[in-house]
């Protein structure tokens, strides 16, 4: 448990990933399935996960579901100020709001699908696919640790701009994307798009005990 809930928190961070298109959509909502192909046992028990990307101009919120609906995470980051995070757990019928989500997101603001640790990028946009009604071309990323990543991207979709004085951008909102990781290569592929969002998607409900990550975690090595 608590390997899938460090994988769970990676995963989270994998999507921040920074742009710069203007002319395109800039609220909605993505779904994505999250498959690893040839995992292990112990990450082929999650079974297939899903993540939702929720965003406007303002604000973005990821919602993951994963074994089935047994853990379910959330967070809620404002554009430009990850400081002011929020955090949220679901897993095996205990509720947890991480009150340190802020600080967190801000340290590990490195994350996979954040390109700062990026060297370079190649567009290859003769190398095409439609996803959820998009057209959408390849983006092959090389970070500094010699890894690749394989997005293909779509132009029509804009999310809230991270960080404009990234060095390394793409230039349009990913779709599908592969990346490698220390478990394996990672896949992610939309599944639904819209451009309505939900009107509590940037919310936290009810029920859940605060805690600090460190806390938490320590529940879940229990586990």
């Amino acid at each position: 448990m608590k390997k899938l809930t460090k994988i769970a928190f990676t995963l989270l961070l994998f999507v921040n990933v920074s742009m710069n298109a203007q002319t395109a959509l800039k609220n909605g909502s993505v779904t994505y399935s999250m498959t690893m192909p040839g995992a292990s046992e112990e990450m082929a028990a999650m079974g297939e996960s899903t993540i939702t990307v929720n965003f406007n101009e303002k604000i973005q919120a990821t919602d993951m579901n994963m074994m089935g609906g047994m853990m379910l995470m959330k967070t809620i980051v404002p554009v430009g100020n990850e400081k002011d995070s929020k955090m949220t757990v679901e897993v095996m019928g205990m509720k947890y709001e991480i009150t340190d989500a802020g600080a967190e997101a801000t340290k590990n603001n490195n994350g996979l699908g954040n390109l700062e640790n990026a060297k370079d990028i190649v567009y290859d946009k003769k190398d095409t696919k439609e996803i959820v009604g998009f057209k959408c071309y390849k983006a092959t990323v090389t970070m500094n640790d010699g890894s690749t990543s394989v997005f293909y991207i779509t132009e029509a979709i804009a999310p809230q701009v991270q960080k404009p004085d990234a060095k390394i951008k793409l230039t349009g909102y990913p779709l599908e994307m592969t990346v490698q990781t220390a478990q394996g290569d990672m896949v992610m592929k939309a599944i639904k798009f819209s451009k309505d969002v939900p009107v509590d998607a940037f919310t936290v409900g009810e029920g859940f005990t605060k805690v600090t990550m460190e806390e938490f975690q320590k529940q879940m090595g229990g586990m």
